[in-house]
């Protein structure tokens, strides 16, 4: 994957943790990898945190499609990796989607991340086979922030 040009984000305040609980962010290409490695997990037992999400609908000309995501099982109505006071047990290693967005971010930095984020995923076939491997979500609420 090519290194994010962009500064990971700071925040913390209740508004931005409510994301973990909505939907976690989806990985980029290499970070499965990184949080496996951070957890002392091999891959196969990492893939138990993860799910394959429906991801991001995209506008190619004058079509529209669907480019599937990797993101942390949600359960009990919250990221798999938030711990009882609701702080992220890898932060240091979060995901892309978690780590490069806050809801304090304009519209338009939000989707030159989301952009550059699609764009990494669509070109990976590592992270198309990861997704292909994992359980299919089984709770994704999806909302505008």
């Amino acid at each position: 994957m090519n290194t994010p040009p962009f500064n990971r984000t700071k925040c913390a305040c209740n508004g931005c943790k409510a994301c973990c609980k909505r939907q976690p962010g989806p990985l980029a290409p290499d970070d499965f990898e990184r949080i496996a490695a951070f957890l002392g997990e091999t891959p196969e037992e990492a893939e138990k945190h993860f799910w394959a999400s429906p991801g991001a609908l995209i506008r190619e000309g004058n079509d529209i499609k669907r480019v599937g995501t990797v993101t942390p099982k949600r359960i009990r109505g919250r990221c798999v990796f938030l711990d009882d006071n609701d702080n992220c047990k890898i932060h240091p290693v979060a995901p892309f989607g978690c780590a490069y967005f806050d809801t304090h971010q304009s519209l338009a930095q939000a989707q030159e991340r989301s952009t550059w984020l699609v764009l990494q995923q669509m070109a990976s076939e590592a992270y198309r086979k990861l997704r292909d491997r994992l359980p299919y979500a089984t709770s994704y609420k999806p909302q505008r922030y």
